[in-house]
């Protein structure tokens, strides 16, 4: 790794650190000059905005994610529904370490939202409704499940609950609140065993 290399990966993760902390328009290219004891402009030499920047914050991001995401995916060694708890754990995880960067480029920056929404479509929905029609087909699931309804469902419950204004009013935690949402989309798609049926009643006044 070059020395360019170098400093372009401690700017972007430092540059991740401080937006999912303090959210995008709260960071300043001055604070993060002066936290990485770096001149500003040894810093616009490798971003020339702080869009800039965050265009590929956000790409790194969910690139890893993505990988994440791929790789429980095809571990076929583990159970399908342990692999599904594992990966909507992993997202509704990220989700809710990126609440507030993400509320913050909803309202504030609108090109990069949508970039994300983009890239999240890519990384995220497609690997997750790829993997829900295959545990169909492997009849995990319900046949009547339709994944795109269901990736929909999803991402709109994690994206309007793993919130902090929402966990604070509720009173509650992401760790407390992810197995109850968990719960209420997975156990509704999962098939269900079927039980075995009641042993026959014996007529009155038969000797066993």
């Amino acid at each position: 790794m070059t020395e360019a290399d170098e400093a372009r990966t401690r700017i972007l993760e430092k540059a991740e650190q401080f937006f999912l902390t303090h959210g995008y328009s709260r960071v300043t290219m001055d604070d993060l000059a002066t936290e990485l004891r770096m001149s500003k402009k040894t810093l616009y030499r490798h971003f020339s905005s702080k869009e800039a920047l965050g265009e590929v914050v956000i790409e790194t991001g969910l690139a890893r994610l993505g990988a994440a995401l791929q790789a429980i995916v095809e571990d076929e060694r583990v159970e399908f529904g342990v692999r599904l708890e594992t990966f909507v754990r992993t997202l509704a995880g990220r989700y809710a370490r990126s609440a507030t960067l993400l509320r913050d480029l909803q309202r504030d920056a609108p090109t990069l939202w949508q970039k994300l929404m983009e890239l999240r479509r890519e990384s995220v929905q497609a690997r997750f409704g790829a993997f829900l029609a295959a545990g169909v087909k492997a009849g995990a699931l319900r046949a009547d499940v339709e994944p795109r309804l269901v990736v929909r469902m999803m991402l709109t419950l994690v994206d309007q609950l793993l919130r902090p204004d929402v966990l604070e009013e509720l009173e509650i935690t992401a760790e407390q609140l992810y197995p109850r949402l968990l719960g209420v989309i997975l156990d509704g798609i999962r098939v269900k065993p079927e039980r075995p049926p009641p042993p026959a009643r014996k007529p009155r006044g038969t000797r066993a």
